[in-house]
């Protein structure tokens, strides 16, 4: 008979294959719901494992996903200029976070760490098409326009980018999505998840983003707007 020990203490290893339609965290959830029926005083269970990397890498990832979202609203601010407009920047996230959701649910794939790891890519690329409306917003601001003015300016000339890049995204993410042979576990579901998202938040972001500028730009500073129009009225003058 053999007796196995882990850190000093007797223990019993139980091995399992998650079943079909199934996501290994909820056979974890029901691991943990049975070991606190079964078991005597005295006794715990501890995971290891694939089981112990799972639970690891989502923290990790969680982690990673918050002070993504730091470090971007810092980034944002750095390049605005101030602290308002990056709000206005990342509404778009919670929204594209949807998509990739109800991607998953609609073809039945589990959230893992292969599609945790496809939310994390795509923070980068949905605030992409908010930068993109907000700067050109901000400089059709600075010609003297007003916040409905510069709106309605920008959202037909941003309309083009927008849609070139996000079809191009989701055009590169069909092939792995598509795939089903061997090793397709492991990329089909971050590109399901690209496919989600980028569909949502592209669709949502041209009407979001634009209201969200319009109110947040009520608690920006003035005065650099009444400067530009003096200056404009004085060059004017000149002329």
């Amino acid at each position: 008979m053999t007796i196995n020990r882990k850190n000093r203490e007797r223990a019993v290893g139980l091995f399992a294959n998650v079943a079909p339609g199934k996501s290994q965290g909820e056979a974890l959830a029901k691991a943990r719901e049975i070991g606190r029926e079964i078991l005597p005083e005295g006794y715990r269970m501890v995971y290891s494992g694939s089981a112990k990397t799972f639970q690891e890498s989502f923290a990790s990832l969680g982690f990673a996903l918050v002070l993504g979202l730091f470090v971007a609203y810092m980034v944002l601010g750095a390049q605005f200029g101030g602290f308002i407009h990056p709000f206005t920047v990342l509404p778009a996230l919670p929204f594209s976070v949807t998509g990739a959701f109800l991607s998953l649910k609609l073809t039945g794939i589990t959230l893992n760490i292969y599609s945790m790891i496809g939310l994390l890519l795509l923070m980068g690329l949905v605030k992409k098409n908010s930068i993109l409306l907000v700067d050109f917003a901000n400089e059709n601001r600075k010609r003297g326009l007003g916040v409905r003015e510069a709106l309605m300016e920008v959202c037909p000339v941003r309309l083009r980018p927008i849609l070139m890049t996000s079809v191009s995204t989701i055009a590169g993410a069909v092939p792995a999505a598509l795939s089903l042979g061997a090793g397709g576990e492991t990329i089909r579901p971050m590109a399901v998840v690209v496919i989600g998202r980028m569909l949502v938040s592209t669709v949502l972001t041209l009407f979001v983003v634009p209201c969200a500028y319009s109110l947040l730009a009520r608690l920006q500073s003035h005065r650099h707007d009444q400067d530009l129009k003096e200056a404009l009225r004085e060059l004017g003058e000149g002329t």
